[in-house]
């Protein structure tokens, strides 16, 4: 640990699900005693139904309630200099990223909002197939077509987005702890 690093890290966690009740983030951002908002809404299931919603609807496949919460926090969010790491891009973490960005610019606020992508796979499924992967739990050959395939990403492209300056880091699928983890791995220079 350097001189100019942190002794402490305050995380608040904003949500466990999506749909999960905005008033932890409310109370959590005006407590004024957090460095970094988190907010976890992917499980499989929401990511099944977040690729359904892309289907019907090309720039969504993200969790709007997210967008829905930051419009109303965000002022005092940027007024406290509080970080926000979030995987609510889901399948779609550039139209996330861009809903954010409209919200920002309607309120009169600069943001710097990175994303972390590369989680969707669909692109390889047929590969995949070809390979002969197969399911993890069931050993089953993979079916020939599916809704969405995505990876489990980790904590270090978080940190590097936070490393290179923003504010706001919008993730699809990543593993549960990353939301956490990256915020600390930047903080504290962890390899």
């Amino acid at each position: 640990m350097t001189a100019t690093t942190p002794f402490t890290v305050r995380i608040g966690g904003a949500s466990g699900f999506w749909g999960d009740s905005p008033l932890g983030a409310r109370q959590l951002v005006r407590s004024g005693e957090i460095d970094y908002l988190v907010f976890d809404y992917l499980a499989e299931t929401t990511m099944a139904i977040l690729a359904g919603a892309r289907l019907k609807r090309p720039e969504l496949g993200y969790a709007t309630d997210f967008i829905d919460v930051m419009a109303e926090l965000l002022p005092e969010i940027q007024q406290r200099c509080i970080r926000v790491v979030a995987n609510a891009g889901g399948m779609n973490p550039r139209g996330c990223a861009e809903a954010l960005q409209a919200v920002a610019l309607r309120l009169g606020l600069r943001v710097r909002v990175a994303i972390v992508a590369g989680d969707d796979v669909s692109s390889q499924w047929d590969a995949l197939r070809a390979a002969d992967v197969r399911d993890m739990f069931s050993h089953a050959p993979l079916p020939a077509k599916a809704l969405s395939a995505n990876a489990y990403l980790g904590a270090f492209p978080i940190a590097r987005a936070l490393d290179e300056g923003a504010d706001i880091v919008i993730t699809g699928r990543v593993v549960d702890s990353a939301v956490t983890l990256g915020p600390l791995i930047h903080a504290f220079g962890w390899q």
